[in-house]
């Protein structure tokens, strides 16, 4: 049941299945018509798995009454769980140790007494702010690397990823030199790495990047597809050293120009035969 603790929500799957209830909440689902979605579908799944099922009743009571709603059904279930001892006869046939079992009955009691009094201030839905891309499509950029020296690359696009974050993909020049890359010694680079950067955890690298031009990309790319790879900013600034993946994946390719000029789905193909033959090399 991947549990860590005797916690009501020391659990993968509690977590799992909470998460997912509070994320249809706060895209703007009312919490019973989320509660009821997310116990119709894994109720039938887990009918047969007491762990799982407990599992399932008590994040989405705990999700009701943090939200402010009471769905008697799925309170009356985790009463009866309570109550009946079959939570503690479902941990006892997973071999619990006594203290552990004595420890869960407990926290079984207290949940049940929380759940059956009205949560004060009832959490309201979060809102979901959206964090774009950082960059246009056909932005070049040139990178302060994290030794000093300075490296190019050219946005190839710029994507909504989800409701949450937008995304680009970037090919980085390997370059290394003592002065800001210029768009056209990007450009005639050899391709040190390609990959997709979310919108995200960019703050501390920012001022490491700068927008030296813009191009047009003619080709339309998409992500998720077979053999897309992501990377964080972290990465993207870090020094450009020699390594299997980055350089000898790529050698076949005069420059960057020559890349931008591949098709996307080229650019898959290329990306799924590099991560398979990689596989192959470590096994």
């Amino acid at each position: 049941m991947g549990a860590w603790g005797t916690g009501i929500s020391s659990n993968d799957e509690y977590m799992d299945i909470y998460a997912e209830i509070m994320d249809e909440y706060n895209k703007g689902t009312s919490i019973q018509t989320a509660l009821d979605n997310i116990v119709k579908k894994y109720e039938a799944e887990f009918i047969d798995d007491c762990s799982s099922l407990h599992n399932l009743y008590f994040a989405a009571a705990f999700a009701g009454w943090e939200c402010g709603f009471v769905n008697e059904e799925i309170n009356n279930n985790v009463k009866e769980i309570v109550i009946s001892g079959s939570d503690i006869k479902c941990w006892r046939e997973l071999q619990a140790s006594p203290s552990d079992l004595k420890k869960r009955e407990k926290v079984l009691n207290k949940f049940l007494a929380k759940i059956s009094t009205p949560k004060a201030n009832p959490k309201k839905p979060k809102v979901i702010k959206y964090k774009p891309a950082l960059f246009e499509k056909g932005d070049m950029l040139t990178i302060q690397l994290e030794d000093g020296n300075y490296s190019g690359a050219v946005v190839l696009e710029n994507l909504k990823e989800s409701d949450e974050f937008g995304i680009n993909l970037i090919v980085k020049a390997y370059l290394s030199k003592p002065t800001k890359a210029t768009v056209e010694e990007t450009l005639n680079a050899k391709i040190y790495d390609y990959a997709w950067y979310l919108g995200v955890h960019y703050k501390k690298y920012i001022k490491q990047i700068e927008k030296i031009g813009t191009i047009d990309i003619k080709h339309k790319y998409t992500s998720g597809g077979a053999g897309s790879s992501y990377s964080g900013w972290g990465t993207f600034v870090s020094s450009n050293k020699e390594n299997y993946y980055c350089i000898k994946e790529n050698e076949d390719i005069s420059n960057i120009s020559a890349f931008i000029n591949l098709s996307p789905n080229e650019i898959a193909k290329r990306q799924l035969e590099s991560v398979k033959r990689s596989f192959s090399k470590d096994r």
